[in-house]
């Protein structure tokens, strides 16, 4: 993690080169799970997230899949690739649908979260099957910040993750979209701008 408040050419390329290489990583695992034919058999499958974006400072990957009136069966049973591949370490399941849900119907899914280790490194792939056919606004999002990105803001993003991935409120209280609304619409630069962008909002800053 880099502590200065003011970013220097070495760290910039440090946090691109990072960037890189975690992309290049995620696709050599999802084509070892060959996720797209074994998710793509149930569904429409959307990447969405920092590795679609370019903007990845750990080592995470995130689907949606859309599979309106499948059933725990069908999805555990579609899935079977990944949960019992020699990688896998550890799988995760909630079932967020019926009377399970957590918010509105639109939003019933069944989620896995999977850890997939190689080479010494863990990764954390989450994988949500949603069961109804509404766009998703992650989807919508990873679209809109694609067209935004400029090497400024990729680069301030990038900066201000590495500042937090680690912190226990990231993921809980504070998202990856905070960052890239503050970058992107508020004009935020550095962590410090970033906890001063939270503490206005009522939301704790590092």
């Amino acid at each position: 993690m880099i502590a200065s408040e003011k970013l220097t050419s070495e760290q910039a390329i440090q946090l691109l080169q990072r960037q890189d290489a975690l992309q290049a990583e995620a696709q050599s695992v999802l084509e070892d799970l060959d996720v797209d034919k074994v998710l793509g058999a149930i569904g429409t499958l959307i990447q969405i997230g920092s590795t679609v974006l370019g903007l990845m400072v750990w080592p995470d990957i995130d689907f949606n899949v859309a599979c309106p009136g499948a059933s725990p069966n069908d999805v555990f049973n579609t899935s079977l690739p990944l949960l019992t591949h020699p990688r896998i370490k550890q799988v995760r399941y909630l079932n967020q649908s019926g009377a399970f849900r957590e918010s509105l119907p639109r939003n019933d899914r069944y989620y896995f979260a999977l850890l997939y280790q190689a080479s010494g490194i863990e990764w954390k792939i989450d994988i949500s099957f949603w069961l109804s056919n509404e766009p998703r606004q992650e989807a919508v999002q990873t679209e809109a910040i694609l067209r935004q990105l400029t090497p400024e803001t990729r680069l301030a993003i990038l900066w201000i993750k590495d500042a937090w991935y680690q912190l226990p409120s990231y993921r809980t209280q504070v998202l990856s979209i905070d960052i890239y609304e503050a970058v992107l619409q508020h004009g935020v630069r550095t962590p410090a701008e970033f906890d001063a962008y939270l503490v206005e909002r009522g939301k704790p800053g590092r």
